[in-house]
């Protein structure tokens, strides 16, 4: 009854015409700040942020969906340049290393995300069409299925919800020899010209050709990276020739010097035979009794042979070795302070 009587949707305050218009908002003092505590520029949203680097608002680009670890720690200096999300999401956190790589984390509160490595893989499509040449040795996920008889037919009545396997006889091709363009793309591959997925700015059709090298020398000489123009492509190119033919002949005047002193070669290879035919000493090693294994904590093998491989830091023997190097270190300590 209140909106009828009094409506106050076309009453705007001048704070919020302020705030909308980013009135009385300073610059930078430098670019690359943090402003992870910052509100979204709404003229980067709208494409008409005219102070870039130096703006005090964050420029969030929605193609960024894994948070970036170096931000997590606050050791990030690319700012908004970075390819990461510069915000705290669970459910884009980066993958835990020590899950992926030994299927086992001993931080309770780890906050990274624990993948199982095996839902990672792939169902092969070539296995899935009937034949794999790669055998057991593919890389892909070999699931064993039966296959619909009435699909073999002709027709299954049950369509997609058949509980049988609906064989595909199409040639599988990958996603980066296909030249379908409604193909899928690669999702980490992103154009800093276009802001679009699936290539780079080196191989970008939207860019002049009259701006292609400025645009990509610019790009090279902001994030570091070295390219070569078309025309010093072509000048290396032709210097790398030349180059080529000084050393052929370099090789030919090696070869007429080689035939003209035989006796000097042998004489040489004669003298070097001698020194390497000479004894070296052998270095001494000490018994395997009195070795300790550095990753395990057990004698009677070195780190390089470890029978236990990836898991020898949950041996036992290891934290009784470090409790013993405590104590060693506190009882020396007890004995200075008592020689003082």
């Amino acid at each position: 009854m209140e909106d009828l009587v009094a409506p106050i949707i076309d009453i705007k305050f001048d704070i919020e015409r302020d705030l909308d218009e980013q009135i009385g908002a300073l610059p930078l003092p430098f670019p690359g700040m943090d402003k992870s505590g910052s509100a979204t520029c709404v003229f980067h949203i709208r494409g008409i942020c005219q102070r870039g680097s130096m703006c005090p608002y964050r420029h969030i680009k929605p193609d960024r969906t894994v948070v970036c670890k170096h931000w997590l720690r606050g050791l990030c200096k690319k700012g908004d340049s970075c390819e990461f999300l510069h915000e705290y999401n669970m459910s884009k956190m980066p993958e835990c290393y020590f899950y992926s790589k030994f299927r086992a984390c001993s931080n309770k509160e780890c906050p990274f995300l624990h993948i199982d490595p095996e839902t990672k893989i792939k169902d092969c499509p070539w296995y899935d069409r009937g034949f794999c040449r790669h055998g057991p040795n593919c890389r892909h996920r070999h699931t064993r299925r039966v296959a619909c008889l009435n699909y073999l037919c002709g027709f299954c009545p049950d369509g997609p919800g058949c509980k049988f396997i609906h064989m595909r006889f199409d040639i599988p091709i990958s996603a980066a020899n296909s030249t379908d363009p409604s193909a899928p793309k690669k999702p980490g591959v992103i154009c800093h010209y276009c802001n679009e997925v699936g290539h780079k700015i080196y191989t970008c059709n939207q860019i002049p050709p009259e701006q292609r090298d400025e645009l990509i020398q610019r790009f090279s000489e902001q994030y570091n990276f070295h390219y070569v123009s078309h025309e010093n492509r072509h000048y290396q190119n032709h210097h790398h020739h030349h180059h080529q033919q000084q050393q052929q002949q370099q090789h030919q005047q090696q070869q007429q010097q080689q035939q003209q002193q035989p006796q000097q070669q042998q004489q040489q290879s004669n003298n070097s035979d001698e020194q390497t035919n000479q004894p070296k000493p052998k270095p001494s090693y000490r018994p395997l009794d009195q070795v300790t294994c550095f990753k395990c904590g057990e004698k009677g093998h070195y780190a390089n042979k470890c029978p236990k491989g990836y898991l020898a830091f949950l041996s036992p023997a290891l934290k009784d070795l470090h409790q013993k190097r405590n104590q060693q270190s506190s009882n020396n300590a007890s004995m200075d302070q008592s020689e003082s």
